[in-house]
């Protein structure tokens, strides 16, 4: 039997005593990342949630999966705006990019964000389960959304999360969990 997942609307949503949450990295992008107002309507709402599960303590739990997700994408980012800005062609990250100083500013300006997360009071750091996670339901998911979100929506069950994310492919899943969001 298959269950049914709740998607909430973040407008409507009242944090529960109880409640315990999972940021996606997109999340965290928004609310950390190095794009000042990208989607400053999302990013507001998301960072009154934040404040209010400060005010309130109740645990995000972060894996270095997200954190690894969130650097990598921050990186690639300024990777291809290097490539951009300089006309580049037929440059590799690894080779070309990796250890210039336009990396290692990148690298030094990810990493204050990044601080800045560990920083939050309310922030849980665990290890990812994925001995006791349901790895062929991740595979199953895998092909229906990417394979980081297939395994933070066996997390978010394994642990009770409720995962706060800004994209829909959660809401493409099957799933018993609930899931907040703006992109209802």
């Amino acid at each position: 039997m298959m269950l049914c997942m709740a998607t909430i609307k973040l407008k409507d949503f009242e944090v529960g005593y109880t409640d315990q949450f999972f940021f996606d990295t997109n999340i965290w992008l928004l609310l950390y990342g190095t794009v000042a107002g990208f989607q400053a309507n999302d990013q507001s709402q998301y960072a009154r949630l934040l404040e209010k599960l400060i005010t309130r303590d109740s645990p995000i739990y972060i894996t270095s999966m997200v954190v690894s997700e969130f650097a990598n994408v921050l990186l690639r980012r300024d990777y291809n705006q290097w490539i951009t800005n300089n006309k580049f062609v037929d440059k590799d990250f690894k080779r070309d990019f990796v250890g210039i100083k336009e990396y290692e500013n990148s690298v030094e300006t990810i990493t204050i964000s990044i601080n800045k997360i560990f920083k939050l009071p309310n922030l849980v750091i665990v290890g990812d389960n994925f001995n006791a996670i349901d790895k062929s339901a991740i595979l199953k998911n895998f092909k229906i959304v990417d394979f980081n979100d297939a395994y933070y929506a066996q997390l978010a069950i394994l642990n009770k999360y409720k995962v706060v994310t800004n994209d829909k492919d959660y809401q493409k899943l099957d799933l018993n969990i609930d899931v907040i969001t703006t992109q209802v």
